[in-house]
């Protein structure tokens, strides 16, 4: 999470719990709940029954959601300040892709070590592909370049 998006996320967190406090104040000052057990059987004003769902919205953000957040926002922010700015962060999709992630080159393994193909045998595409290589390979000898066992 970059700096500034932990930045909003707190805000947005400490504005549900201000909105929260507000809410029951609202309510306590109405006496909604009065309002909605006295209506009884009938359909309640429309003006506190749109009050109780709000407020029980907004305390569900403000007791589950909220304390997560901020707790989120506050890790990025001390990660920001005791490591440093991801790397590449340089401009707006520059965390989107690793170093090397993505290019097709390979796992990063040498030559039939774990190269990534499905067939098991260790080449890459292409490559000879041979029961004598996957045995090399399983011997714990590796594969030059064209495909050759090494030792």
């Amino acid at each position: 999470m970059t700096r500034r998006r932990a930045i909003v996320v707190a805000v947005l967190a400490l504005v549900t719990l201000a909105l929260h406090v507000v809410l029951v104040r609202a309510m306590a000052h109405g006496h909604v709940a009065h309002v909605l057990l006295g209506s009884g059987n009938a359909t309640p004003p429309l003006g506190a029954a749109v009050l109780a769902v709000s407020l029980v919205l907004v305390r569900f953000g403000a007791v589950v959601v909220a304390p997560g957040a901020l707790l989120a926002a506050a890790a990025s922010l001390l990660a920001h300040v005791l490591v440093g700015p991801p790397r590449g962060s340089s401009g707006p999709r520059a965390g989107s892709q690793r170093d090397g992630a993505g290019d097709g080159a390979g796992d990063g393994a040498p030559d039939g070590a774990g190269s990534g193909t499905s067939s098991g045998t260790g080449t890459k595409p292409g490559g000879s592909g041979s029961a004598s290589s996957a045995v090399a390979v399983a011997v714990g000898r590796g594969l030059s370049i064209d495909g050759r066992a090494t030792q």
